[in-house]
């Protein structure tokens, strides 16, 4: 592609680089459009004797054409693509799910010039009765490129598992809520706790099971939760008092009944004190105490991913400190 001023009468086929304003200063032609013999008389009319302009080259491919073919190698189910414009496609998911991004080759595929790939944070839930259903958006910054960097991109794109795909959630995944307090707090735990939580499990459809209640002592906690867990997927533990230690009442049960890894503490603010152990084919998230609202915190960046039988250890709790100071904008509200 070349960048030239033409003279208006040999402008015809050549892509407008500027936005044109008329005498009012009203945009009378926007920048990228192929010029007709209609738009070289608007040209004329105005005054205009000369335009700069893209010229291009045998080998290359307009953005809209390049934006649609790179997309087109990034689909995959269950993503589907919008109508090339201006140079973007934007790839939207049909299903709910849990974003998943190769960082590695996202990189390599920006690196290449004139073409971009941006995404939504790795693991954020998307969907259409989410947030939003976008994940990704294919922009391509000049008005066109050459097919072999196009080629480059594409090759990139095309491997699988891809560089963007949504993991659906399994829907009926079974949820056990066990309240750990001293009885006379009881039901006040289960009215702080289960609102959230159950708009929680419903927007990752998955259904709340049952909710027991249990005296804060090690032994009982574990011989419920050793129940709870041959009859569910998922154990959440909301406490009088949030686990602030691994030799916490809530954890030494967990551990007698044969829970193990478990852990305390994740690198989120809000949700700092998020803890996790597991039976062998049930994880329990031991829920913080910002798990009563809907604004999102530790929880909401954990749930999802066990809930699709991910098994979470200290690394991966670890690595959630990188973005994991949430402030008030991205902490938002989960959708009802």
């Amino acid at each position: 592609m070349r960048l030239e001023r033409k003279p208006v009468s040999d402008a015809l086929g050549t892509i407008l680089m500027h936005n044109i304003a008329d005498g009012s200063g009203s945009r009378s032609l926007k920048k990228g459009i192929f010029l007709t013999e209609n738009h070289l008389a608007q040209l004329a009319e105005i005054g205009r004797a000369s335009v700069d302009v893209a010229v291009l080259d045998l080998d290359d491919v307009h953005e809209d054409g390049a934006a649609a073919i790179l997309a087109r190698a990034l689909q995959s189910e269950p993503l589907y693509l919008s109508q090339p414009a201006a140079g973007r496609v934007n790839l939207r998911s049909r299903l709910d799910g849990l974003l998943e991004v190769d960082a590695e080759r996202l990189l390599q595929l920006n690196l290449i010039p004139g073409i971009t790939l941006a995404t939504r944070r790795p693991q954020t839930v998307v969907g259409p009765h989410q947030e939003t259903d976008n994940v990704g958006t294919v922009k391509i910054i000049p008005f066109a490129v050459p097919r072999r960097l196009l080629d480059q991109a594409v090759a990139l794109a095309e491997h699988r598992p891809g560089i963007v795909e949504v993991r659906p959630f399994q829907p009926g995944r079974r949820v056990a809520v066990l309240l750990v307090g001293e009885p006379a707090t009881h039901d006040r735990l289960r009215n702080e706790y289960l609102p959230a939580t159950q708009a929680r499990l419903e927007r990752l459809q998955a259904n709340l099971a049952t909710v027991e209640a249990v005296d804060q002592e090690s032994a009982a906690i574990g011989q419920v939760a050793r129940r709870l867990a041959e009859a569910v997927d998922l154990i959440i533990v909301a406490s009088q008092t949030s686990v602030q230690d691994e030799d916490d009442t809530v954890l030494c049960g967990l551990r007698l009944a044969g829970a193990e890894a478990t852990l305390c503490g994740a690198p989120v603010e809000p949700g700092n004190l998020l803890a996790l152990a597991y039976f062998p084919r049930t994880p329990v998230l031991c829920a913080p105490g910002s798990a009563r609202g809907l604004k999102r915190n530790a929880v909401d960046l954990v749930l999802p991913r066990l809930l699709l039988g991910d098994r979470l250890d200290r690394r991966d709790v670890a690595a959630l400190g990188l973005g994991g100071f949430l402030t008030p904008a991205e902490r938002g509200a989960a959708p009802a």
